[in-house]
């Protein structure tokens, strides 16, 4: 439990705080500097626990899916949240990330890992329903930012469940750190193909831009990932997922404390809706 904890608030905050970011830096170069940072710490830990020894022991097929992990999630999952966070809300694009749990459940389903009951159906349709309301859809228009949320979140559901996969076998570390490599190694060529400054000047430009980016680098892109993959090996990616059906709640408290943001009636319905979709979608009635 202590895992999960830790995963929701960090995770709850990543918005929140980068948000504030998004006047001076572009979403893929935070993006790159956070995960790099998080990619040399975990490597770090990892090389002094066990030194090379980890890496020999993996076989090509591990090596591919921490491949692909890393992909999956920095460089299209997290770099399509981090512009979500950009052009709409801390709130709104941290609620529409966490349909997470419905759409791991469809994967899952779609990999013949999970089986369908009408409880889930029934979830799938709420948290669908709740959606909608969250992005706009219900009114027929949806903005960009919200678009990229919803993508990011298919991407990160994607992780999760190869996540699961491969942590039966490897250690979070492992499984971190390969991935964080892979990760912010394919981003490289995508920026250099876009043009986007790899300068981090911004995030050095005063302490509190210096504190988030210190904060985003280590916390969320480090620690939290150590403790969800964790979370993901003991409770099962269903299970872990929960994190996200609470995640939307924290995460708009805080924009609401910190960033001023007020949503209207109609968001506080749909993440109900979201949240209550997510749990029927676990199946458990705890």
């Amino acid at each position: 439990m202590g895992d999960f904890l830790i995963t929701l608030f960090l995770f709850a905050s990543m918005e929140v705080v980068s948000k504030p970011l998004m006047a001076s830096v572009m979403p893929m170069t935070l993006t790159f500097w956070r995960f790099a940072a998080g990619a040399v710490m975990l490597a770090a830990i990892l090389f002094r626990r066990r030194g090379l020894s980890t890496l020999r022991a993996l076989d090509r097929r591990t090596l591919a899916t921490l491949a692909v992990m890393g992909v999956v999630n920095i460089t299209v999952a997290m770099t399509l949240l981090q512009t979500a966070v950009k052009l709409t809300s801390a709130g709104v694009a941290a609620t529409v990330f966490c349909a997470n749990p419905v759409l791991v459940f469809g994967i899952s389903a779609a990999a013949g890992m999970e089986r369908l009951t009408p409880r889930q159906v029934v979830g799938l349709l709420t948290g669908l329903a709740g959606l909608a309301l969250v992005s706009g859809l219900h009114r027929l228009s949806v903005d960009t930012g919200t678009v990229l949320a919803t993508a990011a979140a298919a991407a990160f559901a994607v992780f999760t469940v190869l996540g699961r996969r491969v942590s039966r076998n490897t250690d979070p570390f492992t499984v971190n750190a390969v991935s964080f490599v892979a990760g912010v190694a394919a981003l490289v060529p995508v920026m250099a193909g876009m043009g986007v400054s790899f300068s981090p000047a911004p995030l050095l430009a005063g302490p509190g831009s210096i504190a988030s980016a210190v904060y985003l680098s280590v916390g969320v892109s480090g620690l939290a990932y150590l403790t969800f993959i964790r979370a993901v090996n003991r409770m099962g990616a269903l299970a872990a997922s929960m994190i996200f059906m609470l995640k939307p709640a924290v995460a708009s408290l805080m924009a609401a404390a910190f960033l001023g943001e007020r949503q209207p009636p109609v968001f506080w319905a749909g993440l109900a809706l979201t949240i209550a979709g997510s749990f029927l979608v676990t199946g458990r009635g705890r």
